[in-house]
């Protein structure tokens, strides 16, 4: 599992190089009237908390109570350093980054807020607001992985450029998206932190992952244990079908096999048993390229 400073890394252009400002921690509290937001660009200006909104597509969607009250508690000793960078949305101001101090600050009883102002793409907000997350409060890898979706099925990004634009690499982002192929139940143990993104990666694509997900928890294991199970799993299914061991296919099973195998264009085994009705489907790629294409072609199904 990639450590916080791994997952920082490529990172450091930060907000500044989207907000063209040199410092947002330098930048102080000032008082200053609502009436006068015609001030100078990236300036910071006050605003009474009720007239800010949060983004609905802020990529966290889950913040910590025990961490907004120790929040709070600074903020009533020092206030707000950092500005929280908003947009103009009709008569209101959606938070582009910052909506742990605005919630925050209620807690607080704060009722206005330094703000900066400034004209932003939803592209931008976007993009700005993960980059935001990841550098302060670590999202949780399901939260991460929709961010990164959301690039590409709204704006049209690649996972290349998804990558180049957060300053990751492009199997990081491939392994958070495989993410969300997993069952539900297993994602749900991801967002409650009951699994970690290297146990769920190694789920991935695995016929009883829910069952090992439950293993997992049950007797604590580690990631490589479950890694090792995984293979060893897939090695006897393989061993079965190479030596002949498994009942002999009929046409049916051959031909369903071509045809997944026409569909992903990777080769496909059907390891189906008579006396349970259950089995498993193997699907084999050479590289990482052919990987991509396979997980890019489930998740859209």
């Amino acid at each position: 599992m990639s450590s916080k400073n791994e997952r920082k890394k490529g990172l450091g252009r930060g907000l500044s190089s989207f907000l063209d400002v040199d410092s947002f921690g330098e930048i102080v509290d000032k008082k200053r009237d609502e009436k006068k937001i015609t001030s100078e660009p990236n300036s910071p200006t006050n605003l009474p908390i009720e007239h800010i909104i949060p983004n609905q597509n802020q990529p966290r969607k889950d913040f910590a109570q025990d961490e907004l009250s120790s929040l709070a508690s600074s903020i009533r000793e020092t206030g707000i350093i950092q500005p929280i960078l908003v947009r103009k949305n009709d008569d209101s101001y959606e938070i582009v980054a910052g909506e742990r101090r605005w919630r925050a600050a209620q807690i607080a009883n704060i009722h206005e807020v330094p703000v900066v102002i400034k004209e932003l793409t939803n592209e931008e907000v976007v993009k700005i607001s993960i980059i935001e997350n990841i550098q302060r409060v670590d999202l949780n890898p399901i939260e991460e992985a929709n961010s990164y979706n959301q690039l590409i099925k709204e704006f049209g990004y690649t996972q290349e450029k998804v990558a180049t634009s957060l300053g990751k690499s492009r199997s990081y982002i491939t392994n958070a998206l495989r993410l969300l192929s997993l069952p539900k139940s297993i994602i749900k143990h991801l967002q409650e932190g009951k699994l970690s993104s290297g146990h769920a990666r190694a789920l991935v694509g695995v016929a009883n992952s829910e069952n090992l997900a439950r293993k997992i928890m049950d007797e604590n294991l580690s990631v490589r244990d479950i890694e090792n199970i995984v293979k060893k799993g897939i090695t006897q299914s393989d061993d079965r079908i190479k030596k002949g061991t498994s009942t002999k296919k009929d046409v049916d099973t051959i031909n369903l096999e071509q045809d997944i195998k026409a569909a992903l264009g990777l080769k496909t085994i059907i390891d189906h048993n008579e006396n349970s009705g259950g089995g498993c489907i193997i699907v084999k790629y050479k590289d990482l390229e052919q990987l991509d294409m396979f997980c890019s072609k489930i998740m859209k199904m």
